[in-house]
């Protein structure tokens, strides 16, 4: 602590933070998982510093799964703590490496450099990964051949429990490794309901995030309470597919040709009319308004057409409700546009209980990393609302057998709101859905009044 205070000039660590470097001083392995914005990046850029500058020689190696996080994460906290020290520190760190002597060194290394992970000999060590529930299994055997040996070596590993399997999930009940689980509900910042610590997780971002995903939901175990969800069979999308389409980069180039849209028609007032435009690897776009009258919709429909370009025959609109109104008047502009009524029979009727169901089904196989289907869909950025819908909705089997997705109104009044965001990807990519089976129920374009 005194480092940390007096050496780096740090004077606002939680006892969380406290309890990280302590274990980390004592214990040979240290696992920490945590909530969103409590400071453990932070507070293993300390524990970086602070072993390289204690210990001659020693050599500290730190890791995560992509380069965009070893450089913009730790070693960003690790280049900032090292310029604000209060008492000058030696070496220069550069982006992902800082030399104090030959055998006196950081480095940062990604997952693409991970034969660089043998090799280094050191009677002091201190390996740390950041993001370590998404670090790849395959690279832990050639971190722990460099805790084999030496004089001190310690070995820690950070980040938010998304996915409760894996070498991180497994170090919280192995007996060997010291652990440690920060919540954001003991942070200064909610205790006090001020932000005390500027930067660190806010009262008004908890607050947001309960009305936006529920207290019962996988985001609000992992990235609130700093727990590993317990994942419910029922739901259709898994939080850890959808954060991976989140980090996951667009691989293949956009075009015109393979873009699909899809537009949700709102229901009631307070419902938002949400419009998706995506190929069936990324999105490209989404918009969504709240108290429009059916006009402005389809004008902006119509907009969004021709700003980028979707073919006619890619373009699904939910064809119920006011939608049929929406639908129909489009129609004679586009003919060739796609009517979407979800309670119409699934092409594959063995399996689904209806339209709706089968194309949110087909949302989970975009996205499930470990399907047969995955194509590294990738979301192109964060997309909280549209997150919070796909990992909130539920499913279950109805009286036929067939899978049956939670009716809107159940769903309405569990999370006080309706899934407009995730709806309009479902339909977005509904004509992707492959044909197995036929049996559509034709309905008019509009509603009879």
């Amino acid at each position: 602590m005194k480092f940390a205070e007096e050496v780096l000039g740090v004077l606002t660590l939680t006892d969380d933070q406290k309890k990280v470097l302590l274990s980390i001083a004592r214990h040979k392995r240290t696992s920490v998982k945590s909530g969103h914005g409590v400071g453990k990046t932070m507070v293993m850029g300390i524990a970086c510093l602070y072993f390289i500058s204690v210990y001659d020689p020693a050599v500290v190696l730190t890791t995560a799964p992509t380069e965009r996080q070893v450089k913009q994460l730790l070693w960003r906290e690790i280049r900032h703590r090292h310029r604000m020290a209060v008492i000058p520190l030696d070496g220069k760190p550069l982006i992902m490496q800082m030399e104090i002597s030959p055998i006196r060194y950081m480095l940062g290394l990604s997952t693409k450099d991970a034969d660089q992970l043998q090799g280094f000999h050191n009677p002091n060590i201190f390996v740390v990964i950041d993001e370590a529930n998404g670090y790849p299994i395959e690279l832990y055997e050639p971190i722990e051949s460099l805790l084999s040996g030496g004089e001190v070596i310690r070995y820690a590993q950070i980040g938010n429990p998304i996915l409760p399997a894996g070498p991180f999930f497994d170090s919280f009940s192995d007996g060997d490794t010291n652990t440690i689980t920060i919540s954001c509900l003991d942070h200064p910042n909610i205790v006090h309901k001020k932000n005390l610590i500027p930067g660190a997780v806010t009262w008004e971002w908890v607050e947001r995030q309960r009305k936006l995903w529920g207290e019962d939901s996988a985001f609000w175990y992992a990235r609130i309470l700093g727990q590993f969800p317990r994942y419910a069979e029922d739901l259709v999308v898994n939080l850890a597919w959808a954060e991976a389409a989140e980090q996951e980069p667009i691989r293949h180039k956009i075009e015109t040709k393979d873009l699909y849209l899809g537009l949700d028609v709102p229901e009631y007032g307070n419902d938002l009319a949400s419009w998706y435009i995506g190929t069936k690897w990324a999105k490209k776009h989404t918009y969504r308004v709240q108290n429009k009258e059916p006009a402005e919709i389809i004008g902006i429909t119509k907009q969004l057409i021709k700003r980028f370009q979707v073919p006619q025959s890619h373009v699904s609109v939910d064809g119920i409700g006011v939608g049929a109104t929406v639908f129909s008047v489009l129609k004679e502009t586009y003919p060739k546009i796609n009517r979407f009524v979800a309670s119409q029979t699934a092409k594959d009727d063995k399996t689904f209980e209806n339209k709706g169901t089968e194309a949110w089904w087909n949302i989970r196989n975009l996205l499930n990393f470990d399907g047969d289907d995955y194509e590294n869909y990738s979301f192109n950025g964060k997309v909280d609302r549209l997150k919070s819908d796909l990992c909130t909705r539920k499913y279950r089997t109805s009286s036929h057998g067939r899978i049956m997705l939670e009716p809107k109104i159940e769903y309405r009044k569990r999370m006080k709101r309706s899934p407009d965001d995730g709806d309009g990807m479902a339909i977005c990519y509904s004509p992707l859905v492959s044909t197995k089976s036929y049996g559509y129920v034709i309905l008019p374009d509009v509603m009879p009044r």
